[in-house]
């Protein structure tokens, strides 16, 4: 059975339209600056009864008849429902309070005076108002609840689907580098294997989550970026630098990866003249990452590739921080530098 969750608006807007019916009776009420207690007048006991009635009706609504019915495509019975609800909300009070009309006699028919509407019509016209006026701002509250949970649905399936891309190049070379190092016996295979393992248990447990410790991340970054150097001769050509204390602090898994991926897939490697330089920096709630590499003229062709992966990025930062980050990316052909300020939450 799906739990239905309350957000905080939800609350907000309907603790609003509560005061308010609760209130109406009180403004309403018939003598309410003379000495007569307005608790002891039967228009405001049968009134406040009605109010809370059509209170319920509305919470009614909101959460059982409108998803069960309504948005069932079930119109019909929705219709008898909220007849039915109208002469509860109505008749009930009359019945309770022995509220008895007492009609005038009607004055002698003259055909030369405009008939009158008749007193029921006038009398139930407003009730009507009232109660349609109840079924439609409950039916607008929860079809703009449901539009945004469908489109919270949607970011999320996209984000979910961004995560599973794993870049199956690294996944290879680094198997094949592993596979060179047991062939050479070196003591770095069992290390690399270590690595490699610990990075795919964090993309298959822990990336599904929201936020995780900035600490994961961090290490999952060391990780790939070790890997990557198994390949390279001149091991200084990669510089990675990580400053700051991450205790206590939460990110978005995977969020910062893209960016360094990018600098190994794109850029000059292997190189001491033109290093790659990977900098994060944490100072007290906010997280610096700096990447900066040359561009390799071999891969400028695959440039339409990096951009897809940098706005799979910046889809995931708009919805994870949304105006608590900034992104500065400078591309001149030949240096391509990446500067990302994002604002965390402990």
């Amino acid at each position: 059975m799906n739990k239905v969750k309350i957000t905080k608006r939800e609350i907000v807007i309907l603790s609003i339209v509560s005061i308010i019916f609760l209130l109406i009776p009180f403004i309403a009420a018939p003598n309410f600056s003379s000495d007569q207690s307005i608790f002891k007048t039967g228009f405001f006991k049968r009134m406040l009864f009605e109010n809370i009635l059509l209170l319920m009706f509305f919470l009614v609504n909101y959460f059982v008849l409108i998803p069960k019915l309504y948005f069932q495509k079930r119109y019909f019975f929705y219709i008898i429902v909220l007849i039915i609800f109208f002469f509860v909300v109505y008749k009930f009070p009359e019945f309770a309070f022995h509220f008895n009309k007492v009609s005038p006699k009607a004055p002698p028919f003259n055909r030369f005076e405009p008939r009158k509407p008749p007193r029921d019509f006038m009398m139930w016209s407003p009730k009507i108002i009232m109660f349609s006026m109840m079924a439609i701002v409950s039916l607008f509250i929860r079809q703009n609840k449901r539009f945004q949970e469908m489109k919270n649905e949607k970011q999320l399936s996209e984000i979910a689907y961004l995560r599973a891309q794993i870049n199956p190049h690294f996944l290879f070379n680094t198997l094949n580098n592993i596979y060179a190092l047991t062939l050479q016996k070196s003591d770095s295979a069992s290390d690399a294997v270590m690595k490699l393992s610990k990075m795919m248990r964090f993309v298959v447990s822990d990336s599904s989550k929201d936020f995780l410790p900035l600490q994961q991340d961090l290490d999952y970054i060391k990780n790939y970026i070790e890997l990557q150097k198994l390949r390279l001769t001149h091991k200084e050509s990669v510089i990675f630098e990580v400053e700051g204390n991450p205790a206590d602090l939460r990110i978005s898994p995977l969020i910062l990866i893209n960016f360094i991926e990018n600098a190994f897939k794109y850029g000059v490697i292997d190189e001491d003249s033109q290093p790659v330089i990977i900098s994060i920096k944490v100072e007290q709630q906010t997280l610096f990452l700096n990447v900066e590499n040359t561009i390799s003229k071999e891969v400028t062709l695959e440039t339409g590739k990096s951009e897809i992966g940098l706005k799979n990025t910046k889809k995931r930062l708009d919805y994870f921080y949304t105006n608590h980050y900034k992104l500065a990316i400078h591309n001149d052909l030949s240096k391509f530098i990446v500067e990302l300020k994002i604002f965390l939450n402990d």
